[in-house]
């Protein structure tokens, strides 16, 4: 079954602000970034209990998947046949972010 992937105003936020830092460190490095992203998401959407919880709390409901090449994971919860693409948190900056 194929999930709906649903990406907040948040998690389009960090995913823009992450595509604009890329771009100025590299031509093309945001669309190597949009890539992996997108194929996250396309795992996620597809089979989004595969992935484990962020904490072990049993009324935690996020999950998260990381990707390889950058330092980001997909946070995401699952409601219904939707899943919702809560942040795209870089693991390198303080979660105050």
């Amino acid at each position: 079954m194929l999930y709906n992937l649903i990406i907040t105003k948040t998690a389009e936020g960090h995913i823009v602000d992450a595509c604009n830092y890329y771009e100025t460190q590299q031509s093309g490095l945001s669309d190597r970034f949009l890539t992996e992203l997108f194929d996250a998401c396309k795992k996620i959407s597809s089979n989004p209990q595969h992935y484990s919880f962020i904490s072990s709390n049993p009324k935690d409901k996020f999950r998260d998947i990381k990707l390889y090449k950058f330092p980001f994971v997909v946070i995401y919860e699952i409601s219904g046949n939707d899943v919702i693409v809560i942040a795209v948190f870089n693991t390198h900056r303080s979660p105050m972010y």
